[in-house]
């Protein structure tokens, strides 16, 4: 049976360097990229040939696309703002 979305996180490792996805509606898929672009490339050839593989869907689909929800998620460190000058007593009194 078809479903409507099927969704796919996609984290950034930063070691490694690179967006790692993979998915609890499309099993089997596990697969990482330089960036988001290429990701998007390399889903778009393997969503449909897992789904396939799993018996999730066959060739008699008659929605012709497949669609696919990327939720994405990155950590960065921000670091601490120094005061901005001896008349500001926060960064916040700026704004």
């Amino acid at each position: 049976m078809h479903k409507n979305t099927y969704y796919v996180k996609a984290i950034w490792d930063n070691e490694a360097e690179v967006w790692v996805a993979e998915s609890e509606d499309i099993p089997g898929l596990i697969t990482e990229a330089e960036t988001q672009a290429e990701l998007e490339s390399k889903l778009r050839i393997m969503v449909p040939e897992l789904l396939l593989e799993n018996g999730l869907i066959d060739y008699c689909v008659k929605q012709p696309k497949i669609p696919v929800r990327i939720h994405e998620e990155r950590d960065f460190l921000v670091p601490l703002a120094k005061r901005l000058s001896s008349r500001h007593k926060s960064i916040y009194d700026v704004l």
